[in-house]
């Protein structure tokens, strides 16, 4: 069976990426194969919209996630993400999407621990609230996203207090809220069935009847809603995985209505928050946080259609970037003091410059990262010792360089 028809990436992949100890070096053989069946996908979207015209699209999918850097912290059986070509079109690709899905996780969790510290006695609620489905996506969209918009609203008014309250509504019990809107077909009409998660945080149980007849008010046409307590108020994490997974769950999409969402939704907003949980700003790397403390192996992997990613270039065990960053400062120091020098610029790896070469666009047949003109001493690439150099054949990888960012993702 091909990678691209395996399981949906869901929210289980998500999950995957963003439980503790994701970054276990035991963990990174199923880290892999979860990338490769996001990159099979990828691929896929990449030729319907080559075959649509959609050029720049295409370049983009085609060539993100298509080399890896990990840094294997070998010390403490830690493997993180160091370098990789992301394209961010997180509606179209799934392993961005996955990627910028686990940074949000870890950040609204890192608030949430803050929050508890802060303020003790609070429960947290998974709530759904639907609209009823439609032809139209566009129109949908700008439905639930008014009503949603409207509640919000009645929520400051009410906490205002004094003679200009507005009217109580379920949604100020919570003290903090966060949510996303998320659209599939629906299974037995074939229309856009869109609807919005949300976690909210309070001290008071939300009333789901009254909060059904809030929203019907504020829809003129949808009343059903869900309302449930976390069942392990110590980890919510699962309740964060279905809030921050509406981008994975595109892929679940056939390309073409995948291809209409993003279309429709990439310039909007699909991520909404509100008090406690107000202004966490949204990821801007999707690589992992380097350890700089600790020594580490690069491994260096290569994605290839049906087969997955394979190990092509291990480096020899490196210095922390803290000890090596000492070590140069050390040099530099005595180098100006005797004069005989200026200040260095900070070195990259030779796997982390070919990631940035192919970032750029540069041909590999112009680099001495080529095997077949390779100009360095054997065992070494870029002048960094590697145990298996990499074997890359003119044109191995195109000559795309990273598309425009901006329009192509939703804020």
């Amino acid at each position: 069976m091909s990678p691209e028809r395996l399981t949906p990436l869901d929210s289980v992949a998500l999950a995957g990426e963003s439980h503790k100890g994701a970054d276990d070096a035991a963990g990174l053989a199923t880290r892999l194969d979860r990338y490769s069946r996001a990159h099979h996908r990828a691929l896929d979207m990449a030729d319907y919209a080559k075959k649509h015209n959609h050029v720049k699209e295409a370049q983009g999918l085609s060539k993100c996630g298509h080399y890896l850097l990990f840094r294997d912290y070998y010390k403490i059986g830690k493997v993180r993400l160091k370098a990789a070509d992301f394209c961010r079109r997180h509606l179209l690709c799934p392993l961005c999407a996955i990627r910028r899905g686990a940074k949000l996780v870890q950040a609204y969790q890192e608030r949430l621990q803050v929050v508890q510290e802060k303020q003790s006695g609070l429960q947290a609620y998974l709530v759904t609230l639907t609209v009823k489905n439609g032809e139209d996506l566009a129109e949908r969209f700008e439905h639930i996203r008014s009503s949603m918009n409207r509640m919000t609203q009645a929520r400051r008014d009410y906490l205002k207090g004094g003679k200009h309250a507005g009217p109580h509504i379920e949604m100020a019990k919570a003290v903090g809220y966060v949510g996303s809107f998320e659209f599939k077909r629906g299974a037995g009409s074939g229309e856009w069935h869109p609807h919005a998660h949300m976690v909210w945080l309070c001290r008071e149980a939300p009333d789901a009847a009254k909060l059904s007849r809030e929203w019907l008010n504020l829809t003129g046409d949808s009343f059903i809603v869900d309302v449930r307590p976390f069942h392990n108020q110590e980890d919510i994490t699962s309740g964060f995985l279905e809030v921050f997974k509406y981008a994975v769950k595109f892929s679940d999409l056939p390309l073409e209505d995948n291809w209409h969402g993003y279309e429709v939704l990439k310039a909007r907003r699909l991520i909404f928050s509100g008090g406690a949980f107000y202004g966490i700003e949204l990821p801007d790397r999707l690589e992992d946080e380097p350890l700089d403390d600790q020594p580490f192996i690069e491994l260096l992997y290569r994605f290839a259609r049906g087969a997955g990613y394979e190990l092509i270039s291990t480096s020899e065990p490196r210095q922390s970037d803290k000890a090596r960053a000492q070590k140069e400062l050390e040099h530099e120091e005595e180098e100006l003091g005797a004069g005989q020098g200026q200040a260095r610029k900070p070195q990259r790896s030779g796997a982390e410059a070919f990631i940035g070469e192919h970032r750029t666009g540069e041909h590999l047949a112009e680099r001495t990262l080529d095997a077949n003109q390779a100009t360095h001493a054997p065992g070494t690439w870029g002048g960094v010792g590697f145990l298996t150099p990499p074997q890359m054949p003119h044109g191995e990888c195109g000559v795309w360089g990273r598309a425009p960012e901006g329009t192509s993702q939703s804020p």
